[in-house]
């Protein structure tokens, strides 16, 4: 049984919460939030402690790990000093705002001895599963394209100076909350970027608030890819991959917490087409118990730290590029 608190109790930190709480490998036992107020009902609706503060946390005997799920900015200094305290750490996507950031979060990891979980549970989807199983089989062929669109309207209804819409926070408009599972996914897929183009902008947010981000992305490996993420349309989640032998495509039917079913089409190479369904699964869950393997020392964890630092300069790359107007950068 891991021991855990928790640094955030906005929204994802009580999904995160939730999901965990039929989880015989952990036990929420302490919190914290900016705003202590209204994380209180939340707290004592789910039987855990509230402090005021994270260092607070650190210093507890019978806190075995961090779970950090605050604003992006904050990633970086509530993981470390996590680390430094001693404790293993479960850092929400993205894990950092920057390469050297990210960098800086495994060197303290790699200095303690760790295991850093990281929050992309999108890999442990069924049709993601399936997707991967597909490609590793061979049956796709050479792998020559990934496309994929997650985009939704959440961010639309929050209040303009939300930190979820304040560049500081979130570079590249919806990049940071979505963009960044698909960057996940690709590095997972096809290796690291060697090349990024990105163009974001404000087509209905006031700026400096950006709801477009799009980028073309070159991988070492030969495999091109596109994201495209906007935050003001009705949900939208579509991931293709196109090999020389066959297509895969998988669309949501809505965001994580929503439990809709996705869809899965595979195309073979004679042009016959396989379609199915998946339920919703509790992917949080699975993916927690999957690090808690690895903290634990039963199997290894499934994200590298070459692919953490992949995806960060996918990101990193989208800021810089955009900044310059399109304009192509290294990674």
């Amino acid at each position: 049984m891991i021991r855990i608190g928790i640094v955030g109790l906005g929204w994802w930190g009580k999904q995160i919460v939730t999901c965990l709480a039929e989880s015989p490998r952990f036990t929420v036992v302490a919190g914290c939030d900016v705003d202590g107020t209204m994380a209180a009902p939340f707290a004592a609706a789910q039987k855990f402690e509230l402090v005021d503060d994270y260092r607070t946390l650190l210093k507890r005997h019978d806190i075995d790990a961090i779970a950090v799920v605050t604003p992006h900015a904050l990633h970086e200094e509530m993981a470390v000093a996590a680390f430094t305290a001693g404790k293993q750490v479960f850092c929400e996507k993205p894990l950092a705002l920057t390469t050297a950031s990210a960098e800086r979060i495994l060197a303290a990891c790699a200095k303690a001895g760790g295991v850093l979980g990281i929050g992309h549970e999108r890999r442990y989807e069924p049709a993601m599963e399936d997707l991967r199983k597909l490609v590793e089989s061979g049956a796709l062929g050479r792998i020559l394209l990934m496309d994929a669109n997650v985009s939704h309207n959440n961010f639309r209804k929050m209040d303009p100076s939300s930190w979820r819409r304040d560049p500081k926070h979130a570079p590249a408009g919806a990049w940071t909350a979505l963009g960044i599972h698909l960057g996940d996914m690709f590095v997972s897929l096809a290796g690291p970027p060697t090349r990024i183009a990105a163009r974001t902008a404000s087509q209905i947010f006031p700026a400096p608030s950006e709801d477009f981000v799009s980028a073309d992305i070159d991988f070492a490996s030969g495999v091109r890819g596109r994201i495209t993420c906007l935050s003001t349309p009705p949900f939208y989640g579509r991931f293709t991959l196109i090999g020389d032998q066959g297509w895969v495509e998988v669309q949501e039917g809505g965001n994580v917490d929503k439990g809709i079913p996705s869809t899965f089409l595979h195309c073979g190479p004679d042009g016959s087409r396989t379609a199915r369904e998946y339920g919703h699964t509790n992917t949080v869950r699975a993916n927690f118990e999957a690090w808690a393997d690895a903290v634990e020392g039963r199997a290894p964890y499934r994200f590298t730290t070459e692919q953490l630092l992949a995806n960060i300069s996918i990101l990193d790359g989208v800021t810089r590029s955009a900044a310059a107007d399109g304009q192509p950068v290294a990674t």
